[in-house]
């Protein structure tokens, strides 16, 4: 059944705290790439369970939604439910979590995402001329040639000016004055001046390079920046404090023109003088590095990255690689940390979805893997395989990463290599292998070996998946139905319907996990638990922070944010505890977890912990719901304590 775009686009906006709370929206490949004003809004779990959403990442100051294929149809009817800034297009830039390097990469992934378009197109002419060429159907002196090679080779060598605009847009800064920095770079006749081929200018040596001068002192290493990436973003926190510095300097009647030439003159010194050799070294010792781990080790190089591959993935942070393949194609001319690993990643996670989908007898499964299969090998869009299947059911992710790992060793012992970039590295990226070197003696060696690595780690994949996996209705007794517990304890953490649970229960008593005293569900100042919309039960209002398990049952849901768990109690009963309300904004540092997802827990076994002074210190109310999630499926349930209780009370009869 076909998504409808514009319900989901609804649902989602509704999730994440509504139109207000978005501050930008732009979408890569796959992912649905949002900035919120207060991420503490967004409702992780509700997003996840509308249907077409795979999966929720927050990274780099995004709060990433995973749809799919189907994104840039979705974004259509997304970006008409509010009037959306492009992300980094004036809207005040939101600070980024997560550690130093956690942000360096989100930033360096936020730049480059906005690209992706130009640079696999241009990539894939390329890719087609290369094909022509090698085949003799077009000569490389032609006009023809000439003409659409140039066109296709501009993004690569004006990279510079097009960093400008896409790094002003994520900062919210001048587009126009950040794009003149980067024309300055790659501007011809300062290509002339910094090749050294002008007789007429003076040139010397710094740091044992040649060089120029500017103001007649001031040395200037010669270095070409075509098709650059590092000098650009180095530059970033120099070009946002001299725009900041020249707007605060120059006078309201004079700033139109005083505040850009301030920035130009601060900012032309610095990248000529300091950061783009800077820049410039740094990726030669780079490209140097990455080729010297290459030549001595290259199957446990491009082994171990292939297999790492996903949950680079992940994260979002294989957008940051991109500045180091482009390195490597302008310094050695090839690449392997992105074109060769990517390529033996991305087909065998489709053909681990594949088995997978093949093994399962339930036909939704089966069809849904073939269709990630089809994309992830065919289009190398990998979101919907490892997210829908692969990460879904665990299993066929072990054959993904071993098929990629065993591919990514043969293809560094045989020595495939990237030569171009052009589209998402699949089966129909073969040709990226295709040798440019003029004295290869087989161009066409790389494609051999790629389509074997590729095979022989496909069918790997394969078979360890469809080895492995098992239906969710074939799960052990100790973990029946793991998934359909998750799936309804996400529901119920969402406040969305709970599916009902195939097996029936039975009469089950509830014990108090915590002691406290007991609050009628009615009177809890939220209207979502008081109405009963995610379940009938009751609150207490907690004396101490300890959390045990209320009976025997699975722990089935848990959250980054701590301040929650859902139990499945073995007769089928879905248990949320909820520790205080709106807890999920403290982003669980009142909180720990004592137990793993999907573990056995017995009667009184401690679930989790809760610092309830810091809880009222941060303003949040106590009531700690204690509900049946899959109320419907019972006949009745009884609070049968009142007042104050201790854990193990009896607390609740189902029946």
């Amino acid at each position: 059944m076909a998504l409808d775009y514009a319900a989901t686009s609804k649902k989602i906006v509704d999730a994440v705290g509504g139109a207000g709370n978005i501050a930008s929206a732009s979408h890569c490949m796959t992912r649905l790439r949002l900035v919120l004003n207060d991420e503490g809004k967004a409702n992780d779990d509700a997003v996840k369970a509308i249907k077409g959403v795979k999966s929720v990442i927050k990274q780099g100051g995004q709060y990433q939604v995973v749809i799919g294929n189907e994104v840039s149809n979705l974004f259509k009817e997304f970006k008409k439910l509010g009037n959306f800034a492009e992300e980094g297009g004036g809207a005040a830039p939101q600070k980024a979590e997560g550690n130093v390097i956690q942000r360096l990469f989100g930033f360096i992934s936020g730049c480059l995402t906005p690209m992706l378009p130009a640079m696999l197109g241009t990539g894939m002419v390329k890719v087609l001329l290369v094909l022509l060429t090698t085949l003799n159907v077009l000569s490389a002196s032609s006009p023809t040639y000439q003409i659409i090679f140039g066109m296709a080779d501009s993004f690569f060598f004006f990279l510079p000016i097009l960093l400008g605009w896409s790094i002003a847009k994520k900062t919210g800064h001048s587009v126009p004055l950040y794009m003149v920095i980067g024309a300055a770079l790659v501007y011809p006749d300062l290509i002339s001046l910094l090749g050294g081929g002008v007789e007429s200018v003076a040139y010397g040596t710094f740091l044992g390079q040649q060089c120029t001068y500017l103001f007649g002192f001031l040395p200037v290493v010669c270095a070409s920046y075509s098709s650059s990436v590092l000098p650009m973003l180095l530059m970033t926190p120099v070009m946002g404090w001299a725009e900041d510095f020249a707007d605060k300097v120059s006078p309201n009647v004079v700033k139109a023109f005083l505040k850009p030439m301030i920035f130009l003159l601060i900012c032309t010194p610095v990248v000529f003088v300091v950061l783009g050799p800077l820049g410039s070294i740094l990726g030669s010792l780079l490209a140097a590095g990455m080729a010297a781990l290459y030549n001595a080790v290259p199957w446990l190089t491009v082994g171990i990255l292939s297999a790492a591959m996903p949950f680079i993935v992940m994260t979002g942070m294989h957008y940051a690689l991109i500045p180091m393949c482009l390195n490597n194609f302008a310094i050695l001319g090839y690449d392997v940390v992105v074109i060769v690993t990517m390529f033996c990643s991305n087909i065998c996670q489709g053909a681990a979805s594949l088995g997978a989908g093949m093994k399962s007898k339930d036909p939704d499964t089966r069809s849904e893997g073939l269709a990630c299969a089809i994309s992830a090998i065919v289009a190398g869009v990998t979101e919907p395989a490892m997210y829908g299947i692969n990460m879904r059911y665990m299993k066929p992710m072990i054959g993904a990463v071993c098929g990629a790992g065993v591919s990514g060793l043969l293809a560094g012992i045989t020595g495939v290599k990237g030569y171009t970039m052009g589209g998402s590295p699949s089966i129909m990226t073969l040709i990226n292998f295709i040798s440019t070197d003029p004295n290869a003696a087989n161009p066409y060696a790389g494609v051999i070996w790629g389509a074997i690595c590729g095979v022989l780690g496909m069918a790997i994949a394969f078979v360890i998946s469809f080895i492995l996996f098992k239906d969710e209705t074939e799960a052990t007794p100790a973990v029946e139905g793991g998934a359909a517990k998750i799936e309804a304890a996400n529901a119920a953490f969402a406040g969305a319907e709970a599916p009902v649970a195939e097996k029936k229960a039975e009469p089950v008593e509830i014990d108090a996990p915590m002691n406290g005293k007991i609050i009628p569900l009615s009177e809890v100042p939220d209207e979502v638990f008081a109405t009963g919309v995610l379940g009938e039960g009751v609150a207490i209002l907690p004396s101490d922070g300890n959390v045990y398990a209320p009976c025997d049952a699975a722990v089935a849901q848990m959250m980054d944010s701590r301040h929650a768990i859902g139990l499945v109690a073995d007769n089928g009963a879905e248990i949320l505890i909820h520790v205080g309300l709106d807890t999920v904004q403290l982003e669980g540092k009142p909180f720990t977890y004592h137990v793993k997802a999907d573990q056995e827990v017995k009667k009184g076994d401690l679930l989790l912990t809760a610092d309830l002074d810091a809880i009222q210190a941060a303003g949040k109310k106590l009531y700690t719901p204690v509900i049946i999630t899959n109320s419907d499926d019972y006949v009745s349930i009884e609070p049968v304590a009142s007042g104050d209780v201790k854990a193990g009370d009896k607390l609740i009869t189902v029946s």
